[in-house]
């Protein structure tokens, strides 16, 4: 990509291994070269006790086509984590004014990704409104039944996942 090109491509922060930040740089630029960086990690449970699944579109940069246990994405240049994660809950799902609980943070490390991730929970039982680009469809999902189809997920989700159950597990939820 020429340099031209960066200026209308979204930036992000880049961070060491203690999570601070040390760097920005295009997205485009973070995903070549596999740079350490942060992202949100939003599970969303119905009053039923199911996960909302997003099934990832083809056209995504970072596993196309696979199933993904939260809403989320990538933490922009200068963003707070929490104003991020509205964000993504907003563009991808249409869910605005519900409160998130956080989790807390993980390091999620494999071949694919490199990522401080930050985990949000809330409920939700209303209609949703996807984004297109990014979400193919939902499904309505048990963390039994994503452990059954775990291999169809991204990583990272699963990871994000059981940092969410850890905390749940004194209320019902089975780990992954």
């Amino acid at each position: 990509m020429k340099q031209e090109n960066y200026m209308t491509e979204e930036w992000v922060d880049i961070v060491d291994a203690s999570n601070n930040v040390i760097d920005a740089v295009p997205r485009s630029v973070m995903r070549q070269q596999r740079l350490l960086h942060r992202a949100t990690y939003i599970v969303i449970e119905n009053a039923l006790g199911q996960l909302y699944v997003q099934r990832r579109t083809a056209t995504k940069d970072y596993c196309p086509s696979m199933l993904d246990a939260c809403c989320g994405g990538v933490v922009s240049k200068g963003e707070e984590i929490q104003a991020s994660a509205y964000r993504e809950l907003a563009e991808e799902m249409g869910i605005t004014n519900v409160p998130l609980k956080f989790h807390g943070s993980f390091l999620h490390q494999d071949n694919e990704c490199n990522v401080w991730g930050a985990v949000f929970s809330c409920q939700y039982d209303g209609e949703l409104v996807l984004q297109q680009e990014e979400v193919e469809y939902v499904l309505l999902m048990t963390t039994d039944e994503i452990q059954i189809r775990a291999s169809e997920f991204t990583a990272d989700s699963l990871a994000a996942i059981q940092i969410w159950l850890t905390e749940a597990d004194n209320q019902g939820h089975d780990t992954l």
